[in-house]
């Protein structure tokens, strides 16, 4: 990728739907060292300080602090060659995996591929919900897969629960790698990656064996798009909400609510779910634009489309 003969330190950033990677990664762009990449799956989710943004292009976010912020989208290798051929080169390389997918399989990369340096690889927990997704027959191999081996587990959301829970989290991991590193989190409270360094041990990283046979997640999960001109009627969005099928594990995006100014970003993680303004610097599209993920046994696409169309303002097109 670049003939470069120093070496770019890599930490990748793993963790369930929900677990708070988007906001980890916000928190790294805004407090990180200068020159630092960092790579995202769901660009549109970063919400960054407008006086830190120095351009926008749409596919790279470039930050006064040296800093930029690339889209994956659907090319990462294309990405990850636009970075390492950049004229004056990274001191450091953020990877966000994929909710559903495994942090190791990127990690990965930056083991065979010379310019690169793996220094970590850091998977988030949601403390709420971590003991029941572990024990979820539908979803548990894929989050136990994804601490099977990492360097640091951030119990985040430490705060949403109360000392009998965070106790319950932090065994429930324990039990999947005895010895593991957790550290606690919170939205209020997030590490910078220099500080996870403190009292961690150093890390004996070693790729797979050639014939080693990765997950195939796509066949463990499905994606669903929302589209729909209009807005919904706040009256009715809970209801439809409420008969979402529990196989949909995420929906995420923006959407515009009759007879309100503005866009709002909507988030449901399970049953839990929010609208919240945007950032003043965050993209959102007109009308409803929402994007899910589900387990393999997820309805087909018209039939949650019909779903969130009862949610529709009079008027609205379908």
């Amino acid at each position: 990728m670049t003939g470069s003969s120093a070496t770019i330190p890599v930490t990748v950033i793993g963790g369930f739907l929900g677990a708070g990677k988007t906001t980890f990664v916000n928190h790294l762009l805004a407090t990180g060292s200068p020159r630092t990449a960092v790579l995202v799956n769901d660009f549109g989710e970063i919400n960054v300080d407008a006086t830190l943004i120095a351009s926008h292009d749409g596919s790279t976010m470039t930050l006064t602090n040296g800093c930029i912020c690339c889209s994956i989208g659907t090319g990462f290798i294309d990405t990850m060659c636009k970075v390492l051929d950049a004229e004056v080169p990274f001191e450091r390389i953020v990877i966000e995996a994929s909710g559903v997918g495994d942090p190791w399989k990127i990690a990965e990369i930056a083991l065979i591929e010379p310019s690169l340096r793996l220094e970590r690889v850091v998977v988030l927990a949601d403390a709420s919900r971590i003991v029941q997704l572990i024990d979820d027959a539908r979803v548990g191999d894929t989050v136990c897969g994804q601490f099977a081996q990492c360097d640091v587990v951030l119990l985040n959301k430490s705060d949403l629960v109360d000392v009998a829970g965070l106790a319950a989290a932090r065994a429930a991991l324990l039990a999947l790698r005895p010895g593991l590193r957790i550290i606690e989190t919170s939205r209020a409270a997030l590490p910078t990656l220099a500080s996870l360094d403190v009292g961690a041990a150093m890390s004996a990283f070693r790729a797979d064996s050639p014939d080693a046979v990765p997950r195939d997640h796509g066949a463990a999960f499905r994606s669903w798009a929302y589209r729909r001109d209009g807005a919904f009627d706040r009256a009715r969005i809970a209801g439809a909400l409420a008969a979402l099928p529990p196989e949909l594990l995420r929906l995420k995006g923006s959407c515009r609510l009759a007879g309100e100014a503005g866009a709002h970003v909507f988030q449901l993680v399970d049953r839990a779910w929010s609208l919240t303004p945007p950032a003043p610097d965050q993209p959102v599209s007109p009308g409803i634009v929402l994007v899910g993920v589900g387990t393999c046994d997820l309805p087909p696409p018209a039939v949650l489309d019909a779903i969130l169309d009862r949610a529709l303002a009079a008027g609205a097109s379908s």
